[in-house]
This record gives structure tokens, sequence and C-alpha cells, in this order.
């Protein structure tokens, strides 16, 4: 299920196949969390608050910051939307998101971290090249000499992976949605609620536009379950959406 949509100006039929796939992959995460938010495990209560965050995403960026999900440590909360702003070339949030980081006690190099990511990120949206994908790519093969947030590696590599999908949302590239996507769930234990919220910060810093790229996540996600790669906790989210009725 793969779509080659345009960037730049899009016909009426291309937005609308592009929001209606969007949306149908944002429902079923909040259908999905909500399902787990009912049980009486540890992760309850993270997906409990993954329902409040997909019924506000049009609610203020602090709500984000107060009801997170990945990021119930509040400094990464403001590290998120303060990378979002960035790319968003959004002065006033950056500086009150960063503030807002250091008071949190977030780790300089750790920040220092994302302002590269969004450099790499802010040049693709600039000119988008193949040669300036392959050096990002490169880029990303480091990742293990990054600042650690733990002594978890996969943990790590899943921080910077949804910071950067974050931003790629944000600036709208379809190939760097793509990557971060692919690492996310090849790669790394993300789950839907965690993807949910980076959506719906995604949404608030860039609009409606931000939100219809997610459609693209929703691409390489079926993709991997036709190849038989997807994680099992996404293969059961992929059956609550929709399957269109054959014509004819």
């Amino acid at each position: 299920m793969t779509h080659d949509f345009p960037y730049g100006r899009l016909d009426i039929r291309d937005a609308h196949s592009i929001a209606k796939n969007a949306n149908a992959l944002i429902t079923a995460m909040q259908e999905y969390v909500e399902a787990g938010a009912e049980t009486d495990g540890p992760e309850a209560k993270l997906a409990r608050k993954g329902v409040e965050m997909g019924d506000a995403l049009l609610d203020l960026a602090r709500l984000l910051v107060s009801r997170g999900v990945f990021s119930h440590e509040r400094y990464i909360s403001e590290i998120l939307i303060y990378s979002a702003a960035i790319v968003d070339n959004c002065e006033v949030c950056a500086l009150t998101h960063i503030e807002g980081a250091v008071l949190a006690k977030a780790p300089e190099s750790v920040i220092d971290a994302v302002k590269a990511i969004a450099l790499y990120v802010l040049a693709q949206a600039d000119d988008d090249t193949y040669l300036l994908f392959d050096t990002y790519t490169k880029y990303w093969r480091r990742f293990e000499s990054w600042p650690r947030l733990s002594s978890d590696l996969e943990a790590n590599l899943k921080f910077y992976n949804l910071v950067a999908l974050l931003m790629s949302l944000v600036v709208r590239k379809r190939r760097l949605v793509r990557l971060h996507t692919l690492e996310l769930l090849t790669r790394t234990n993300v789950s839907p609620a965690e993807i949910l919220e980076i959506i719906g910060i995604a949404q608030i810093m860039g609009g409606f536009p931000s939100r219809w790229e997610a459609v693209h996540i929703l691409d390489v996600a079926m993709e991997l379950k036709d190849g038989g790669q997807l994680p099992d906790t996404f293969n059961d989210l992929l059956a609550l959406i929709p399957t269109p009725a054959a014509k004819g």
C-alpha cells in the first residue's frame, strides 16, 4: 500500500486520500490505547494518558507536557516540543520550551544532539536531494555514540528516532518520515501510544498538513506487515483500520 503523493500544491483527491488514511491510523491508535487503559496492568496508566492525548490534539502544547505518554519525564516533553518548534521556525515556542527543558534539568548534551538533528532535518527540507539524504542516513548510523538518556541502547535509539520523526512530520518530508518509522518499528519497542503523542505534537506545531504526513507511517507499517516483519502490537493496531470495500 504505497502512494506517491506529490509535495507542494495537492489536488482535492490527493488531499482527501491523505487525510482519510492518516485519520484512520490515528483513530485506530486511540482505540488501541483506550483498550489498554481498561486493563489493570502496569501499562494501563500510560495508556490512559494516551487516550487523553488523542482527545486533546488541538489543545495547548502545555497539555502535552503534563500528560505525555512517551514523554512522562517533563524534560523530555519540553525537548520534544522544543525540537518541533525549531523546525517550524517558531522562535517564541523554542525559547519557551528550551527554558523549560533547562529548568527540568535536561542534559545539555542531549539538547545539543537534538539541535544537531534539527540542522540535518532542515537541510533536507530546504534542499531534498539524495546526496543530502545519504549524509543524513550515515549520521543516523552513529547513534550509539550519541548522548545517552540511560544505559539502555534501544531506549536511546527510540528517543532520537521519535524526535526526528516529529521534526520530519512538521517539515513534511516523506523520505525522513519513512526512515524514522522504519527504524522505530524494526529496531525498537515503540508503542502506538508513543507515536500517537508524536503525531499530536506535530499537528499542534505544523497544523493538519503535518498530521496528514502520518499516512507515510501507515504505508511503512503496511509494507512491514506484508513482509511479515511488523511487531504484533502494530499488527493488532492495523486490524482496527477498515479495509476499503472492493469495487464492482
